[in-house]
């Protein structure tokens, strides 16, 4: 990083900042400055509006959150009032980019927190918090019980920029175990463990259960409201479709689908013998598709249901 000075000694220092986000190009810090002092921040020969200068201390500060290959380029601090004008330039291209990539996984591996179980509408997720997740200049492999895992028809792993997750979907015995976690950056590599097992993997595949929405087998009396919920979620956000004895349902008249986040209902007003059937709730998107059924019994007034389950 080259470094002028400029009438009385006057010069430009810099020193380093981390986190998830980058400070750019580190600190510099201007002395002897008067009061109409300037100090710009210029990237590719552009002002960069949104930086910060503070008198006071004599600091100027250009951070970059979430520090991607777009913002590669050339820097340029620039102080200037009525004596001239001097700047300190970063070339952040390059073997300057790699490092600061590496860097950062190297602080992003080191940030990775202890694994955690959740159960999901899909299965049980196991994942772990970053504040960095690129994954150029960082490595994820998930072992079970010491074998490499790969992604297939029930697991999935992937990352977002602050959370490195593994999904197992419709959980069985056999995906009972030790689940490892490695995380490589450069020469820093991280391994965590959790164990789905025992009274683990028994909460987790009861929440699963209970996020499934649709119970199997479900009676009501006629002229009552039938409301059907589900909780769907992925990304991409899946495509919905409600069936009716394996065909579309048509929403019309007595008929209704409402959508609330991740919640999605459907409820059918006044129901009567017509409505009896199997329904189901069919999700897709470009990873694969899911489906959820319940058959429903509508019964007459004075009559009493085989089983009665609250809706």
């Amino acid at each position: 990083v080259g470094q002028g000075s400029r009438g009385n000694g006057n010069t430009i220092r810099k020193r380093s900042g981390s986190r998830n986000s980058l400070f750019i190009p580190h600190l510099p810090q201007v002395t002897n400055t008067k009061n109409e002092t300037r100090f710009q921040w210029f990237f590719q020969r552009m002002e960069v509006p949104e930086a910060q200068y503070n008198p006071q201390t004599g600091e100027g500060l250009l951070r970059i959150e979430e520090f991607s290959k777009e913002d590669k380029g050339v820097y340029r601090a620039v102080v200037s009032d009525n004596r001239g004008e001097d700047d300190t330039i970063l070339d952040l291209t390059g073997e300057a980019l790699d490092a600061v990539f590496a860097e950062l996984g190297r602080i992003g591996a080191l940030s990775a927190t202890p694994l955690k179980i959740q159960g999901t509408e899909e299965g049980i997720r196991i994942f772990s918090k970053v504040k960095y997740y690129n994954v150029e200049y960082m490595k994820t492999t998930w072992f079970h019980k010491d074998r490499r895992l790969e992604s297939g028809d029930r697991i999935r792993a992937g990352t977002t920029l602050d959370d490195i997750w593994l999904h197992i979907l419709d959980p069985k015995d056999s995906d009972k175990g030790k689940y490892t976690l490695e995380i490589a950056a450069g020469k820093e590599v991280r391994q965590l463990s959790t164990d789905l097992s025992g009274q683990a993997f028994d909460d987790a595949l009861a929440e699963h259960q209970r996020l499934k929405g649709l119970p199997d087998v479900a009676t009501i009396m006629e002229d009552k409201t039938l409301c059907l919920t589900c909780i769907i979620s992925g990304d991409p956000t899946p495509e919905i479709s409600w069936l009716k004895n394996d065909q579309p349902v048509t929403f019309l008249d007595r008929y209704h689908m409402e959508v609330r986040g991740t919640e999605v209902t459907i409820t059918i007003q006044r129901v009567n013998s017509e409505d009896s059937g199997r329904y189901g709730v069919f999700v897709k998107n470009k990873y694969g598709s899911e489906t959820g059924q319940v058959t429903i019994s509508v019964f007459k007034h004075g009559d009493e249901p085989k089983e009665l389950k609250t809706m």
